[in-house]
């Protein structure tokens, strides 16, 4: 039996050269795939630094999902106890991409938003779905990311909200103790110089509230001011919360403060008004202030003893309990003052130190002496 040897070596390496071809030809309709796919995904990942709401991202992102042989993308769900629903591509998809299953995703941030993705393909199976399985799972991503940024971006903005209600809480209340005093100080008059001396007082007050009330009102509005640091007359600005909260203290030495006026003015009046009916009353009980300004490094820093014997019927609180929130030592107070006076002087880049001594509380008062 005789065998041709050289023509089946020639057979296989016609073989073998076929194949090869084959593969080159397959490897450069991959590559060359891969590179299309490659463009769309970056198309679609340029999204991710465009301000787009994320109810309109799959419209944005929806011509390279549909270059990528995605024949139709639906979604329905609800958004923030709203149903909502929505269909891009062809209503009636051929009967082969019908009857391939569609890739779906449960998408869901928080408990306000829940959304359910479906995206139809006409191949079931090969390099094209490959890559368009790729390509939907990183318009998924995309997706879910911009509706995690926006409940969080929410639960944010509601957290500042209710940071600002705190505050405007208090600061309402500050106010309103003003017009309780002024009113007490007017019903108290049973002459006419008192009723002039009262009146006059009042027109010293008036603009001192009259800015508090403006500030509330812009604290308010949809958009509130952004107040900028200035320098301020500490000296000016702790007498004239002292006198809106009917308190004449005795003040010592002079400083500036570099620092947001409204913060400085919060501050102030949550420590006169924070017992300042018992003050009004107690003339023995009036607070002492000292003015100073240390070089302390690397910057100076104005600072403000604020010492405030117990007034008769307080509660001293105990000391790890001065700037405790919803602490007080008086039956109606909330508790929010000595609270927000240490957080505002923080925000303006300074502090609020207490002692609890048996004759009262001891308070040093820091910010910066000048512009950073």
């Amino acid at each position: 039996m005789e065998f041709d040897v050289p023509n089946n070596l020639d057979k296989l390496g016609f073989f073998l050269v076929a194949v090869g071809v084959t593969l080159m030809a397959a490897s450069y309709r991959i590559a060359r795939l891969a590179r299309s796919y490659r463009r769309r995904m970056e198309s679609l990942l340029q999204l991710a630094s465009q301000p787009i709401d994320p109810l309109e991202l799959p419209a944005a992102g929806w011509p390279e999902l549909a270059g990528g042989g995605w024949q139709r993308l639906s979604w329905e769900g609800t958004w923030f106890g709203q149903p909502v629903a929505g269909m891009l591509g062809a209503a009636n998809v051929p009967k082969k991409a019908a009857a391939v299953p569609p890739l779906t995703f449960e998408l869901a941030s928080g408990d306000e938003v829940e959304l359910r993705l479906s995206l139809t393909h006409s191949a079931a199976w090969g390099e094209h779905r490959l890559f368009a399985e790729h390509l939907a799972r990183v318009f998924v991503l995309l997706l879910e990311t911009r509706l995690h940024a926006r409940t969080e971006a929410l639960s944010a903005a509601l957290a500042e909200r209710a940071r600002l209600s705190l505050y405007l809480q208090h600061d309402m209340r500050n106010l309103a103790q003003w017009v309780l005093w002024v009113s007490a100080d007017f019903a108290a008059c049973e002459t006419p110089e008192a009723m002039l001396a009262a009146a006059r007082r009042l027109r010293d007050n008036a603009p001192l509230a009259g800015d508090r009330a403006e500030r509330l009102i812009g604290a308010l509005g949809k958009t509130p001011a952004v107040e900028q640091p200035a320098l301020i007359d500490l000296r000016d600005a702790t007498l004239h919360a002292a006198r809106l909260a009917g308190v004449e203290p005795t003040i010592t030495g002079e400083a500036s403060a570099w620092v947001v006026a409204g913060l400085l003015a919060r501050a102030l009046d949550n420590l006169f008004g924070n017992v300042a009916s018992a003050w009004r009353e107690a003339a023995s009980a009036s607070p002492t202030l000292q003015l100073r300004t240390t070089p302390d490094a690397p910057a100076p820093m104005a600072e403000l003893d604020f010492f405030c014997p117990w007034p008769p019927g307080i509660v001293p609180l105990a000391p790890e309990k001065i700037f405790e929130p919803f602490a007080s030592g008086r039956p109606q107070g909330l508790g929010l003052g000595l609270y927000q006076a240490r957080k505002s002087l923080r925000e303006a880049g300074g502090d609020l130190l207490a002692r609890a001594l048996p004759e009262g509380l001891s308070f040093l008062l820091r910010l910066p002496a000048q512009a950073p």
